[in-house]
């Protein structure tokens, strides 16, 4: 579950949205519009995806419309799920499951054929912003260290010049960062997940951007980014092609961004 039940001893509780007495707790919106919205809850930061968006770790997808959420509005957690701050019940509890992706065999992805293939993929994707004045300036010497120092201290270097930098409600150098910490951890295993989630707490950005960036720590990504990588370890070329395509196709710019951080972190390591 992407939350935790409330209890009658959590802090806010008290009578339940639909009069049961359940605890409730509250939370908000830390970006809404266009059909979707980002909630900052008690457990964390959790996102409504619009139809036809990708499947990811952190946010839930389906069908029907969502409710129309813009920044600042209010929303109440109860035993039963999600509530508008009117005390309207739109997503079931027993709905709120999150999805994550599988991970190859890190041997097979750590190859240089599979990083070759994810890098020659990668190629076709929009230049990310980050590319150009003035972000170009803040990052050319950091991501250098990539593949340069050891592994964690070029993360770190890296880390600090990519946090909450750029254009966008998550950033666009938090969007490179988690494809970063995505292929470290990739090619890692889960040894290597306190290290990545260190980093994370390093990096002075939104809530919205840390919770996608612990994700990535932990080798949870959306699904074109698991879909490349899986494709790479296996040598499939043509469909190691698609999903670089359908993550170029993320977001305004996100994925662009995504698969600038991959591409750095697959070409140089």
């Amino acid at each position: 579950m992407l939350w935790a039940r409330p209890g009658p001893g959590d802090p806010g509780s008290g009578d339940g949205a639909d009069g049961s007495g359940d605890g409730i707790v509250g939370g908000d919106i830390v970006g809404g519009g266009a059909g979707a919205a980002w909630l900052r809850l008690p457990d964390g930061v959790v996102g409504l995806a619009p139809p036809g968006a990708p499947l990811g770790p952190r946010w839930i997808r389906r069908a029907e419309p969502w409710p129309a959420l813009v920044d600042g509005d209010t929303v109440v957690v109860s035993a039963d799920g999600l509530h508008t701050s009117e005390g309207r019940l739109f997503l079931e509890h027993r709905q709120a499951v999150g999805w994550l992706g599988p991970l190859p065999d890190p041997a097979a992805l750590s190859a240089a054929p599979a990083r070759a293939m994810i890098s020659d993929a990668l190629r076709s994707c929009r230049p990310s912003v980050l590319l150009d004045p003035p972000w170009r300036d803040s990052i050319d010497a950091a991501v250098a260290t990539i593949g340069r120092l050891e592994p964690l201290e070029a993360l770190k270097a890296t880390a600090r010049a990519l946090g909450g930098l750029g254009p966008g409600l998550t950033p666009a150098g938090d969007d490179a960062l988690s494809g970063i910490l995505f292929a470290f951890r990739a090619m890692g295993d889960p040894t290597v997940e306190p290290a990545l989630s260190a980093v994370v707490r390093s990096v002075r950005t939104s809530d919205l951007a840390a919770a996608i960036l612990e994700a990535a720590a932990g080798g949870a990504h959306i699904e074109p980014v698991h879909d490349l990588v899986m494709a790479a370890a296996a040598g499939h070329s043509a469909a190691t092609a698609k999903a670089a395509t359908d993550l170029d196709r993320f977001g305004s710019s996100s994925g662009a961004d995504i698969a600038y951080g991959l591409r750095l972190a697959f070409t140089r390591r």
